[in-house]
């Protein structure tokens, strides 16, 4: 994808700077507790490859948790951080991941009502995983044109069922040149960002976007080209229902534990028609 101009934080500074605004003055510690680093090593459906390209960062906060995976390595001097303030930390220089961990912890706790009734994906990891690409295309007609940044199985299955003209595109080594139900996993270096854009329907992408920098750039074409935006947020899910005030159309932000955990799965989907939570 191309690279960032000087804006490349844009939309999680402006977050940032609301979420410490809105939650100054109120009943709320916000020193760095713990944080939880690790590796995921994972299968897909239709696929036999073990993927060790994702990372995790976990922040707790006494009464709250922010997440975001990652693809750079693992930095374990991040337990200076800990025992901080997170709006200190915000205002430092610290890796992208974590900074959306951050923000997120903060978030958790902007929305705990919202998430308090949030519906449930239910089932096994698959039939979850299902369910979570049908609410996806809830809004995503039959027949459009799709650009998914990101792979995942059951998306590519729903994309096919309902007759989209899709290009999957991905920047992990591992994943490009995938065959996925007959379609192969695309290298993005290799396509004009804006012009895939200006082609598209609908862009659909997970919240990593906000984590390798590339947020801002794909929300702006998609606004200047009049290209929807679907967002399937595990990394940054708390600050999700914001972005629908933010030129996103609609989010769906999953609670952790995520669908690929055992037992229910928490989440919400907020379109933008819906939202007046809009962040100036």
């Amino acid at each position: 994808m191309n690279a960032l101009s000087n804006v490349s934080r844009q939309i999680l500074q402006r977050l940032s700077d609301a979420a410490v605004i809105d939650l100054q003055g109120k009943d709320i510690y916000p020193r760095l507790d713990n944080v939880l680093l690790g590796k995921t090593m994972y299968t897909m459906k239709e696929s036999n490859t073990v993927f060790t390209d994702m990372n995790f960062c976990l922040i707790l906060l006494e009464n709250a948790y922010g997440f975001s995976y990652f693809q750079e390595e693992i930095d374990y001097s991040l337990s200076k951080y800990v025992n901080c303030s997170i709006y200190e930390l915000l205002e430092d220089s610290i890796p992208q991941y974590l900074r959306v961990a951050l923000v997120d912890g903060l978030y958790c706790q902007i929305n705990a009502d919202k998430f308090a009734v949030a519906n449930v994906f239910k089932g096994d990891l698959r039939q979850k995983a299902t369910q979570r690409a049908r609410l996806l295309f809830t809004d995503i007609p039959h027949g459009a044109k799709l650009v998914i940044f990101g792979v995942a199985t059951e998306i590519i299955e729903e994309a096919m069922r309902t007759s989209c003209q899709y290009l999957t595109l991905d920047l992990e080594p591992q994943k490009i040149g995938l065959m996925l139900m007959g379609s192969e996993v695309m290298d993005a270096r290799n396509y004009d960002l804006e012009e895939v854009i200006a082609w598209a329907d609908y862009i659909l992408a997970t919240g990593m976007l906000f984590v390798s920098h590339s947020a801002d750039e794909i929300i702006n074409l998609a606004n200047m080209h009049g290209t929807k935006i679907v967002l399937y947020m595990e990394s940054g899910s708390n600050f999700g229902p914001q972005l629908t005030g933010m030129g996103v159309d609609a989010v769906l932000s999953e609670r952790f534990p995520f669908y690929d955990f055992f037992g229910d799965t928490q989440y919400l989907y907020t379109r933008k028609v819906d939202n007046q939570n809009a962040v100036a």
